[in-house]
């Protein structure tokens, strides 16, 4: 027969397989399945189950999205973007903060963290907020030293400056016992 008969014949399945088989590329492909074979059949039982279960799966996502949905509907939670810009502006404020915290320890491990001091410096702002308004609504004026002695008959006026005076006698005592600032300087 010649090349054309040949062609023109059909050959039967065998065959087939036989003159594909001759082709170097398919028998290395082969060699390739038959060196991973328990592998090939892991995925395929794999794949097996995953198709029978599609359905629980598919239903299980789509519980969990409604259930999102729901939560996210009921209880405001927050835009991520939101929560992100916040994560944003604290993380800038933490290097300062750390610049700042050894004078922070300082001050609380000091008397101006006292609660006496608090309570003090709490009643003279209140006491200064009051008398700026009572001020200028009532135009308050010392008209000489006859007028300021006159006021100093007044209890309130006086019981101030008895705490003005117990304070400034107490601040030149510490600083005195300090060398402190305003102390008089001392000669050699």
């Amino acid at each position: 027969m010649t090349a054309l008969a040949e062609q023109s014949i059909p050959l039967d399945p065998v065959e087939r397989v036989v003159a594909r088989l001759d082709d170097p590329t398919v028998s290395t492909a082969l060699h390739e399945l038959l060196d991973h074979l328990d592998l090939l059949a892991v995925l395929v039982v794999g794949l097996d189950q995953m198709v029978g279960r599609g359905d629980t799966i598919s239903d299980s996502l789509a519980d969990g999205v409604h259930e999102l949905r729901q939560v996210q509907g009921q209880s405001q939670l927050p835009d991520l973007s939101m929560v992100i810009t916040l994560i944003r502006r604290l993380s800038a404020l933490v290097e300062p903060l750390l610049d700042v915290l050894p004078s922070i320890e300082r001050l609380m491990r000091s008397d101006l963290a006292d609660p006496r001091v608090i309570d003090l410096g709490s009643m003279l702002s209140r006491a200064a907020v009051r008398g700026a308004e009572q001020a200028a609504t009532h135009r308050t004026r010392v008209a000489g030293v006859r007028a300021l002695m006159r006021m100093l008959k007044d209890e309130d006026i006086a019981r101030g400056l008895g705490l003005a005076v117990s304070i400034a006698k107490a601040l030149g005592q510490e600083a005195r016992r300090t060398d402190g600032p305003g102390a008089p300087a001392r000669s050699s």
